[in-house]
């Protein structure tokens, strides 16, 4: 009798700890299709709406950004919104209301039940513990030394810095990128992203659509990736109006800036329309994906510039006469031609002009090669480095292969659809950004594809299976979803939607501070 209750608790501790500290207290096997099981059942199986931590937003309009700083603490939610502010919670008790805020925790009109009922509550709610002011003045400044005190326009992204939680980087719809001090939450510098005339005339801004700094410990760089997109007149009006010669900055060419001097040390072209999206591989850090509104999907080597420094675009049609094969890297050698070795395959047709990084109107945009029928809203790495999942509300979600060899920037036969058959599309083919989060606890098998789909909902997909209906659905905002972020120490995902709100998804057993199973049941209920 007393093994049974033994093993009952230890299944009943499965769902309250994480799972690397329930195979230490357990004793269990570490094979990977037990571990693969587990860590999948804990980080998409069991997820639903969870009380906790519940996050009171401050935002009254749409959240277009989410960030955790997993590669540090795990603890710092990051929140960029519409209305221009930026907010910042601790995800940890010590973050919660009990703790910032005693007194209104413990009223001294409260006894008995409805004392400790106040207690857990206030323990489980999360306010931001620091916002940005938003700049009501607006004004652009010719000053490339002017800093401004908060951004005047729409946040589109938000990014903590690598390893240290004191810094982050936000982005805005006006083309400036501000660094901040997370101490003073004051901007330090800024970068910005305009279009000018010869005479230095502000003209029309690019927006930035997607940053990215790599996430690797050891990485031999800290350049930004930054991908725009023109806003205001189409480009066909702006090129008719100003001569190509004239203009400063071309939201085809994807740009890698210094973040701490401001200068824009890489420009990489070859896209046919603006960038939407844009990633550092996971494994190597001199190598970077980044997908446009012409329906492409481009691997760069940024140890070359220009046009030179696409070694891949990726094409549905698998059309192996314009593939670029890389063949395997070599493991072990730290010398500068450590990497892929690019091995371009004949071709009957003339062979093109190689052009400089200045001429960016004249480089061929490989028209004949496409990886979407329409615009690429979004594209993630898998945490291993070896696949790519790409999203566009015309042709919904695809997967490709990246792994070194013959079968590199290959698409894989897997279909990812909506819930039912009267909803066959899982993405609103009417959004034009499409939020998108990938965990992996596991190996391979284990990953896991999130994002926001029709209805309001969050649709989770097991990347590796065998595709078709969504393996998990989640629901809980009023409008749509704009954001997405995984806590992967806790298993935990957290939705941004157009209706201001944060919601927090993990395990309903997951641990509650300080409260008896009675009192944690008879407020589930609520």
């Amino acid at each position: 009798m007393m093994a049974t209750s033994t093993s009952v608790k230890k299944r009943q501790d499965c769902r309250l700890l994480p799972s690397d500290l329930y195979y230490r207290s357990a004793h269990l096997s570490s094979s990977k299709k037990f571990f693969d099981r587990s860590s999948t059942y804990l980080t998409r199986d069991s997820l639903q709406f969870n009380l906790y931590p519940q996050i009171v937003s401050p935002h009254s309009s749409r959240i277009t950004s989410l960030d955790i700083d997993n590669t540090s603490e795990g603890r710092f939610l990051l929140c960029g919104s519409q209305d221009c502010t930026i907010s910042v919670y601790d995800l940890s008790i010590l973050g919660s209301d009990y703790h910032l805020n005693p007194d209104l925790a413990t009223p001294n009109n409260a006894i008995g039940n409805n004392k400790e009922q106040l207690q857990w509550k206030n323990k489980n709610r999360f306010r931001s513990i620091a916002r940005s002011q938003r700049n009501f003045a607006g004004e652009q400044h010719l000053d490339p030394l002017f800093v401004p005190y908060g951004h005047s326009h729409s946040i589109t992204q938000v990014q903590w810095y690598p390893v240290d939680t004191g810094v982050f980087l936000s982005s805005d719809t006006m083309g400036n990128i501000l660094l901040w001090d997370t101490n003073t939450f004051t901007p330090v510098s800024c970068v910005k992203k305009t279009l000018m005339d010869s005479s230095m005339n502000l003209a029309s801004p690019c927006a930035i659509a997607s940053m990215d700094l790599p996430k690797l410990p050891n990485s031999t760089h800290l350049l930004l990736a930054i991908g725009s997109i023109q806003s205001g007149r189409s480009r066909n009006d702006e090129h008719a109006s100003m001569p190509s010669s004239r203009l400063h900055i071309d939201d085809r060419v994807v740009y890698l800036c210094d973040i701490k001097s401001g200068s824009m040390t890489h420009q990489m072209s070859g896209h046919g329309s603006g960038i939407s999206c844009v990633q550092w591989s996971p494994v190597h850090d001199y190598i970077l994906a980044s997908g446009s509104r012409d329906g492409t999907i481009k691997l760069w080597d940024i140890r070359k510039t220009g046009s030179t420094a696409c070694i891949c675009t990726l094409d549905r049609e698998n059309k192996t006469k314009n593939e670029i094969y890389i063949s395997s890297i070599q493991q072990g050698i730290d010398d500068v031609n450590d990497g892929p070795t690019v091995t371009r395959m004949k071709k009957r047709r003339k062979k093109s002009s190689i052009f400089g990084p200045g001429d960016y109107s004249q480089v061929d945009c490989s028209s004949y090669t496409q990886s979407h029928a329409g615009p690429v809203s979004s594209l993630r790495f898998t945490p291993d480095g070896n696949y790519i999942v790409s999203a566009s509300p015309t042709d919904g979600l695809r997967l490709w292969d990246v792994q070194s060899g013959k079968r590199f920037g290959a698409l894989l036969p897997t279909r990812y659809l909506g819930p039912t058959s009267s909803n066959p599309h899982p993405l609103d083919r009417m959004q034009r950004s499409v939020p998108m989060q990938i965990t992996q606890p596991g190996s391979f098998k284990s990953a896991t594809v999130w994002v926001g789909g029709k209805n309001r909902k969050l649709f989770g997909y097991a990347i590796h299976g065998d595709g078709g209906r969504p393996n998990k659905i989640l629901a809980g905002h009023l409008d749509g979803v704009a954001a997405i972020a995984s806590q992967d120490s806790y298993g935990r995902l957290f939705s941004g939607g157009k209706d201001g709100m944060i919601l927090g998804f993990g395990n309903k057993n997951e641990f509650q501070p300080d409260v008896e199973e009675e009192e944690v049941n008879s407020l589930w209920s609520i």
